[in-house]
């Protein structure tokens, strides 16, 4: 009997689809893409019609879909109005339209959909929306649980970022991706002259050109009153605009900072070690700056680490001076991911990681690049009994050679290390044989040699 309901619903989709389009093969594809449930259905990547769009608004079995990946398909504003338009979506909670061709005009029609009532997580990045595709979105009205926004890679501008900030979606929303939207510092400016946005507690704005004029400005204003994530990755924020961060009381319950790239020295990771407002982070990630050892000794002295539990301090010119500072650090002892990629540690630094007793929580250890170990600092990772609880080891481009790589085969204390990551370390068929016919390392699930 269910092989013969199978036959039933395999023929509707056909019949439907060759009825309502001109293109034969999207009955078939269909049926390939969505999943058992009927309850998510995956188009990523699949080149759409206008009039597929509309024959696939018009299927009623889609009616129990909460999940639609429509990313890639060549959707735009004709396709989306039959889309926004049909009931068959009222049970849809994640929708993504990345990377199509939709303007300001689709957002309209999206906006004005009355079906995507459970509508939770939507996703617009890498469209083409201005200013006037933000203030459209922010006036719609049929979306009352839509609580995760991703308008990354849009021009919305300041004035974009103002209309959406200052209306009934914006003060819902949960989660906002602003990635490279040019909002600039005017734009962090106009945050400041509205309502607390009081439901938000993740915030991307990287890539956004901001400088510590509008940082600073977002400091004096409390309009993220409950933020826990903040990422700033590639923006000219610099030491100043850190030192206004840590001094407000904006930044109180954040729990995750991330600042890629932002040209911050010594003086920026002092502030954040004597910050009497930030104090609760739970993830720091300070990659490509110029924190050097004495900005890591800082961290490691103050009592604002004690709750951090993944730490990226990757090329930041630390030396194995750094990395001694962290092992040495009782405010490390919660950490479970450590990155200093970049970091010209040498087998010193390597070294000190191994001896550290303050981190034997640690799941993952990532030294990748430019880190200069050779075999010494795979040995002494290897024999380590602090690191027992490493999951993941990354070590990619160093020079632990043959030596090294036998070291690590022969491990007794790294028997519960899922995946290793040696690869760029001057093996030869010996060391490799060594790592892929290890008694020792049975925990593997993962190597990665070349």
């Amino acid at each position: 009997m269910a092989e013969a309901k199978d036959i039933d619903s395999s023929l509707e989709y056909l019949r439907h689809f060759e009825k309502n389009t001109a293109n034969p093969d999207l009955g078939t594809l269909i049926q390939e893409k969505i999943s058992t449930d009927k309850e998510s259905l995956k188009l990523h990547g699949c080149k759409l019609k206008e009039e597929d769009f509309k024959a696939i608004s018009g299927f009623s079995p889609i009616k129990n879909l909460k999940y639609l990946d429509l990313n890639q398909t060549g959707l735009n504003s004709a396709g989306l109005q039959p889309l926004s338009a049909s009931d068959s979506f009222a049970n849809l909670e994640t929708l993504t339209l990345a990377n199509n061709n939709l303007d300001d005009e689709a957002i309209f029609f999206l906006s004005k959909s009355l079906s995507l009532t459970q509508l939770k997580n939507l996703d617009l990045s890498s469209n083409e929306l201005g200013s006037l595709g933000a203030k459209v979105l922010s006036m719609a009205e049929g979306m009352k649980k839509l609580s995760r926004i991703d308008l990354s890679y849009n021009r919305l501008e300041g004035l974009g970022l103002k209309s959406l900030a200052d209306s009934s979606l914006g003060r819902q929303c949960v989660e906002l991706n602003l990635r490279d939207t040019g909002i600039g510092d005017e734009g962090l400016k106009s945050l400041t002259k509205i309502p607390p946005l009081e439901s938000l507690t993740t915030l991307n704005l990287s890539d956004n050109g901001l400088t510590e004029v509008g940082i600073e400005a977002l400091c004096r204003s409390m309009v993220f009153p409950n933020l826990k994530t903040l990422i700033l990755n590639n923006n000219h924020v610099g030491d100043e605009g850190v030192y206004a961060m840590a001094e407000s009381p904006l930044f109180s319950n954040l729990e995750k900072l991330v600042m890629h790239n932002n040209g911050l020295t010594t003086d920026s990771a002092i502030s954040l070690s004597q910050s009497k407002t930030i104090t609760g982070l739970r993830a720091l990630d300070l990659n490509n700056n110029d924190v050097r050892a004495e900005g890591a000794q800082a961290l490691a002295d103050s009592i604002n680490m004690k709750w951090m539990e993944s730490l990226d301090l990757g090329e930041n010119k630390l030396n194995h001076e750094g990395a001694a500072a962290l092992a040495n650090s009782e405010n490390c002892s919660a950490l479970k991911f450590l990155r200093l990629n970049n970091n010209n540690l040498s087998d010193k630094g390597a070294e000190a990681l191994a001896r550290s007793t303050n981190l034997l929580q640690l799941e993952t250890l990532s030294i990748e690049n430019e880190n200069w170990i050779h075999a010494p600092g795979a040995k002494a990772i290897s024999e380590s009994k602090n690191l027992s609880s490493l999951k993941r080891l990354v070590l990619v481009l160093n020079a632990i050679g043959d030596e090294g790589a036998i070291h690590l085969a022969n491990s007794q204390t790294l028997s519960g290390l899922m995946f290793l990551n040696v690869a760029g370390n001057r093996l030869t068929p010996r060391g490799e044989d060594a790592l892929q016919k290890s008694t020792a390392l049975t925990g593997i699930e993962v190597l990665e040699i070349v």
